[in-house]
């Protein structure tokens, strides 16, 4: 893997908040001359070098789609021939001069296959007819919301709909961003709008929807198996799916769960604290394997800060930490309460709990890394990785090792 450049992703959800694709993007190493910055098309070869031969693109994806950002160079060029048009999507870059060299690239793009996305468009007379040409032969655009006026998206959606053209809302910070460009009618929506909570004015949870949490608790404090045997009957759903997920292949038993007692037993506390912190995340506790975006970044997360950890040679017990503020990080987004709120249903590590507040010691460090990364503060990156002399091979490695785990959740 290059050590002069790692791949960030970041996540685009369908209207009903489902994870369908990344756009994967190219990051370099910060502190270096402007000499050295390479161009659009360099960019793009090192992230898809990265993708193909060195993470993986099942490992960097899954099974959803990856867009690529494309230079006006690459886009006649015939590398982006070796990708596979089931898997990548193709993005127009907003700066690339739209001649008859590049309809023509779109234009057998399109035919054989590949979907073609045009990237940050405002609405006006002049950006139609620039990217008229190569309308016919595209299948999303991706709208740069937080420049286009409120009244505009839905008119701008609307006339790409008839066009056969689905939307792609960018920038979306908030839930009430995305709940404008929702009632707009836009089929995607690229941001951070989930992993941060709106409207943070309850002060307590639902219960019923907080039943993991619950026994969470109660792992926390050691209850004796018995114990723990009995607050399960008092929640069946967690309990079929505790023996469910035991008795799968993933989890390679030879022998049955017969009880849930047995199920406790086999599991271990330390796994059961992690079982229950991802069934927290499941979309209203079902099946653990369904992925919502909020359960698939805190996986990457928590396995990302555990792989850092090991390369600064930090204890077992910081790892373990680190894994499990992965895991809660992202707890007050999915219940829509303040971390305080969160925390105070947990009897955690007060190390654990200061890097979630305030972002405090070598852990406030590590969250605070993660999020610059997702957030694409690049300068903030570097900064971090100096703090915590780690290299940006360093971080590549652990990315990649993030990447894998969340897109094969255990």
């Amino acid at each position: 893997m290059s050590k002069e450049a790692f791949i960030a992703r970041q996540p685009i959800l369908d209207s009903k908040g489902s994870l369908v694709a990344y756009e994967l993007l190219f990051r370099k190493r910060q502190g270096d001359t402007t000499s050295s910055i390479i161009d659009d098309m360099q960019a793009t070869a090192q992230v898809l070098d990265n993708a193909i031969n060195n993470i993986g693109v099942t490992n960097l994806v899954g099974n959803r789609k990856a867009f690529v950002n494309c230079s006006y160079d690459l886009l006649v060029s015939d590398i982006l021939y070796l990708l596979d048009p089931k898997i990548f999507v193709l993005e127009v870059l907003e700066a690339v001069q739209i001649d008859e060299k590049i309809v023509g690239a779109v234009k057998d793009f399109h035919e054989k296959g590949y979907t073609i996305a045009i990237d940050d468009f405002v609405p006006s007379i002049e950006e139609f007819k620039r990217i008229l040409p190569i309308l016919p032969y595209t299948n999303i655009v991706k709208l740069e919301y937080p420049q286009i006026p409120l009244g505009d998206i839905e008119k701008t959606v609307k006339s790409l709909h008839q066009k056969g053209i689905k939307v792609l809302a960018e920038k979306i910070e908030t839930e009430v961003d995305f709940n404008i460009c929702r009632a707009a009618d836009c089929d995607y929506y690229q941001g951070y709008f989930f992993a941060k909570p709106e409207n943070l004015n309850s002060d307590k949870i639902d219960i019923n929807s907080f039943g993991a949490l619950q026994l969470l608790r109660s792992v926390y404090e050691h209850l004796e198996i018995e114990e723990l045997n009995s607050e399960f009957k008092q929640q069946p759903e967690l309990s079929v799916n505790l023996v469910k997920y035991l008795n799968s292949a993933q989890f390679a038993l030879r022998t049955q769960v017969k009880s849930i007692r047995h199920a406790i037993s086999l599991l271990g506390y330390d796994n059961l604290k992690r079982w229950l912190l991802i069934l927290a995340y499941a979309n209203k506790q079902n099946d653990i394997t369904e992925q919502s975006p909020l359960l698939n970044n805190a996986i990457h997360r928590g396995t990302f800060f555990e792989e850092v950890t090991k390369l600064m040679n930090l204890d077992k017990n910081v790892a373990d930490k680190a894994y499990l503020m992965g895991l809660i990080s992202h707890l007050d987004a999915l219940y829509k309460v303040s971390m305080q709120t969160i925390l105070e249903q947990l009897p955690l590590d007060s190390e654990i709990n200061k890097a979630l507040l305030d972002k405090e010691g070598t852990l406030g460090d590590l969250l605070a890394l993660t999020e610059a990364v997702e957030t694409d503060d690049i300068n903030k990156v570097q900064l971090l990785l100096d703090r915590l002399v780690l290299s940006v091979e360093d971080l590549n490695s652990a990315l990649t090792k993030a990447y894998e785990v969340s897109n094969n959740p255990p």
